[in-house]
């Protein structure tokens, strides 16, 4: 049952595995398997069940006893990948979090070997997907890499399933391809020193960051732009807001007509002062007050505020986390208002449904969903969304999610949005956790 030469040698290695022969495939399993019940790693193994059969089968026969194969955690490869629906690379990376968080944390080896499956769909959505999926595997490995120092990863695909744009992007997520007989490293794993750049990557990645260029000077001449634009809001604001008082105190008793003109009056000044409140917040530094955040206890503050805040809506909101002290380093004032701005685009975007928050630890980073079940944002306002002062509502200004996306970043996090038309959207906020001695 010896593993193709190499594989063994690794201390750290996320491999692809294309094979086309099932005898093969079996056997390396085994022997995959087997090494790591030797060293008392912990296998995840992800396969058919009638494979997990064939593999315990071979254990048997080599030796293995049922108490020492019951230390395997087994998982059906069709609900793994959740082959009923279409590749869901964010649902299959969190599963594998929840499965590998509490050994990362206990310092544990870690093995894995799954077999990748997928519903039959259109090859220009699960290319994408697949490849998505990988790449959130190669950075979750490459973390557990800097706490654990050890693990072996195995994703297995059958060769005749695989188009050639897919293995392109399999070779290009993982440092190591095996086949039925070879172990070689992967001549185009992207985390490796290229010496000859293809002329189409080179122009893409120049586009990538002139992109990123163009939107940093955006936002930096917003900011500035908006800072004027607040101070003169404000003077003007103040000189009004005087005279109105002044007119307030020295007309007299004012019929019903009246009253409920100078109301209005009053109630336009407000938001023009909310207004130009948020055109100052995009221009301020946003890490001011830093101090030590239980990110868990600020989400559940925050939730029964806005609950409160919004009775008469047929709105649930419900928080999931499992971990009751989640600490980070930042500014809470701001933290919170990034929170509120989201869930009131969740809430503004339904006439009814669920917002759900959810806290999770992710290694190094505290990692916080905001999702809602609405109609999901449509393809036109998604090219613009985050631009400035671009707003999907008639009366809005745009800036809540810069003022968002820029005191995330400040706090050295990320902020990331996932939509789907008919079933919601999610933002996910990642923070770094608080290091403590």
């Amino acid at each position: 049952m010896e593993l193709t030469k190499g594989i063994e040698s690794l201390l750290v290695g996320h491999v692809v595995y294309t094979y086309t022969d099932r005898s093969k495939y079996i056997e390396h399993a085994t022997s995959y398997v087997a090494e790591g019940l030797d060293k008392n790693h912990i296998i995840l193994y992800v396969d058919q069940p009638t494979s997990f059969a064939a593999v315990k089968e071979n254990l048997r026969n080599a030796g293995y006893t049922e108490e020492q194969m019951d230390h395997i955690y087994f998982v059906d490869t069709d609900m793994a990948y959740e082959t009923h629906d279409n590749f869901n690379a964010e649902a299959v990376l969190k599963n594998l979090n929840n499965f590998f968080d509490p050994h990362i944390i206990e310092g544990n080896v870690l093995r894995g070997w799954g077999l990748v499956t997928w519903r039959p769909q259109n090859i220009k959505t699960l290319i994408p997907s697949v490849a998505l999926h990988e790449q959130n595997f190669d950075d979750f490995f490459s973390r557990v890499a800097n706490i654990t120092k050890n693990y072996i990863n195995v994703c297995a695909y059958d060769s005749l399933s695989l188009s050639g744009s897919l293995l392109t992007e399999l070779l290009q997520t993982h440092e190591y391809h095996m086949t039925d007989t070879n172990f070689l490293p992967s001549h185009l794993y992207k985390k490796q020193p290229v010496p000859f750049i293809g002329i189409s990557t080179q122009l893409q990645l120049e586009n990538e960051l002139r992109s990123h260029d163009t939107r940093r000077d955006k936002l930096d001449i917003t900011g500035k732009l908006a800072s004027i634009i607040a101070h003169e809001l404000r003077s003007t604001l103040t000189v009004v807001q005087g005279r109105l008082q002044l007119f307030d105190l020295t007309s007299g008793g004012q019929n019903e007509a009246s009253q409920v003109h100078l109301d209005e009056i009053k109630k336009g000044l407000k938001e023009i002062e909310q207004t130009a409140s948020e055109f100052l917040s995009l221009a301020e530094s946003h890490v001011e007050d830093q101090k030590t955040i239980n990110i868990t206890t600020l989400i559940e503050q925050l939730k029964a505020q806005m609950e409160s805040d919004m009775e008469m809506k047929a709105i649930d909101i419900h928080m999931d986390s499992g971990h009751n002290e989640m600490l980070i380093f930042g500014d809470a004032l701001k933290i919170r208002q990034v929170f509120i701005n989201l869930i009131k685009n969740a809430i503004e975007a339904m006439e009814t449904g669920t917002i759900i928050l959810r806290v999770k630890d992710d290694l190094d980073h505290v990692t916080i969903d905001v999702s809602d079940n609405g109609p999901g944002i449509p393809d036109e306002i998604l090219r613009q969304i985050g631009d400035p002062f671009m707003s999907s509502k008639e009366d809005g200004t745009g800036l809540g999610l810069l003022i968002s996306e820029k005191i995330v970043r400040e706090h050295n996090g990320s902020l990331l949005l996932q939509t789907q038309i008919g079933k919601g959207t999610t933002f996910t906020i990642h923070l770094p956790k608080l290091e403590q001695e």
